[in-house]
Parts: structure tokens; C-alpha cells; sequence
């Protein structure tokens, strides 16, 4: 019942980012390159901003499936530098392509692991990465 919630705000958040937005939060999957970006169709920019925003929810507990890791062991692609271990989680304005999140996943290369990452001074003490297939599931939909 809680994924159908989840997917349910998920899909409704998504439904209110505008294609300027969706632009905005794809870029850094691009490296930051306006015009690699500017060659990928819109639709795929769409999916791609899907996706990312299917990446995270949070959680009071530990999903009994998932691996449990520090908050603070989250690096920035560019710039290394990693996430405070005291970070407030804002799960809208979080964006999977900026952090090494996918680096946690494919440690397990099925796609279908769930991670946990302790943030205990966020409203909910744990931010949870979604598996990659269940990325892929939400994006597949809200499309």
C-alpha cells in the first residue's frame, strides 16, 4: 500500500514540473552540456526527468529489503564533495543526477535492490533510493 501511495505522489509531482524544469533537472545526467542535451528528443529528456524523480521517498524505517548506508558517503559527480551527515532531505529538489547515486546501485547488478541512506535531521529519519527496476517501472508509467 505504501509503493502505491508513493508512486501515486510521485506521478502527481511529476505531473506538476513543467519541460523548462524537466530540462533543468536532466542536465547534469549530460554532464552539464546544454548541447548533447539539446540533440536527445524531448520525450526523452521527459523520461529521463521521470525517472530521476522516481529515485527517492522517505521512509520512518528501514525497508526489511534494503542495504542501509551514511548519507554521508553521497558524493556530487563534479565536484566529490560529499552530502553532510546532517543533511535535511528535501526529496523534490534532490536530484539523482548530480550525486553518485547509480554508482550505489550498480554494486548490485540486478537493477532490483533497494538502498537506505540514514539522514536522521530530516522529517524522516531515512531516505530511500528506489531499485533501478522500480525507477524504470515509475518512469515507464507516468510517460
Amino acid at each position: 500500500m505504501k509503493h502505491i501511495v508513493s508512486l501515486t505522489v510521485c506521478l502527481l509531482t511529476l505531473l506538476a514540473v513543467n519541460a523548462q524544469t524537466c530540462r533543468n533537472f536532466v542536465l547534469p545526467r549530460f554532464n552539464y552540456n546544454e548541447e548533447a542535451m539539446a540533440a536527445v528528443p524531448e520525450d526523452k529528456i521527459n523520461y529521463w526527468c521521470a525517472y530521476a524523480h522516481a529515485a527517492f521517498y522517505e521512509s520512518d524505517t528501514v525497508p526489511s529489503e534494503a542495504y542501509l548506508f551514511n548519507i554521508s558517503q553521497v558524493a556530487n559527480k563534479t565536484t566529490g564533495e560529499h552530502l553532510p551527515a546532517d543533511l535535511v532531505v528535501d526529496v523534490e529538489s534532490l536530484n539523482y543526477f548530480v550525486y553518485n547515486f547509480e554508482q550505489f546501485q550498480l554494486q548490485y547488478p540486478r537493477g532490483n535492490q533497494v538502498l537506505c541512506f540514514s539522514t536522521p535531521n530530516s522529517a524522516h529519519p531515512y531516505l530511500v533510493l528506489r531499485s533501478i527496476e522500480q525507477m524504470l517501472e515509475i518512469a515507464g508509467q507516468s510517460l
